[in-house]
């Protein structure tokens, strides 16, 4: 197993357990998450570590019950060229609105040195508009609107 199926299986497996101490030890101190939409509760460009995990981690877990949902339960890496793996994941459960959160994430990252360093992340933002966020759930501001110009290319 290559340092990049690792870093991904235990990204994931982190997540689907709830284990946000593993999640932080795979996540660079310089790690952003790009969410390439121009509006709603997760949308464009968040910067660091401390904001991913004391702001998206807390917002996304808020809106479900722990023994009614497994985030990431599925995953499979789809492909993996030089520092970049492209995979795609699964939730598996019940939201706090009632409704099924099934949803089906497809991700870029790209690692460095055995650390997340960027995740660009696309889902069904009407599923979670219809089933996870909550009628007084804000957006939460991005560091950066999403724009294409905004993004390093890593190239």
């Amino acid at each position: 197993m290559s340092v990049y199926q690792k870093v991904t299986a235990d990204f994931y497996n982190g997540i689907a357990a709830g284990d946000i101490e593993v999640v932080e030890a795979l996540i660079d101190d310089d790690f952003e998450l790009i969410v390439p939409m121009s509006s709603g509760v997760l949308s464009g460009i968040y910067k660091g570590k401390k904001r991913f995990l004391k702001g998206v981690i807390p917002l996304v877990f808020s809106c479900v019950d722990p023994e009614k949902m497994i985030f990431c339960k599925n995953f499979k890496i789809i492909s993996i060229f030089d520092n970049m793996v492209i995979a795609m994941a699964q939730n598996d459960g019940i939201a706090l609105s009632g409704k099924p959160y099934n949803q089906t994430y497809f991700h870029i990252m790209t690692i460095v040195s055995g650390k997340i360093t960027r995740l660009i992340e696309s889902f069904d933002s009407a599923l979670a508009n219809d089933a996870l966020w909550m009628e007084n759930t804000e957006d939460l501001k991005p560091d950066i609107p999403f724009s294409l110009d905004q993004m390093d290319s890593n190239i």
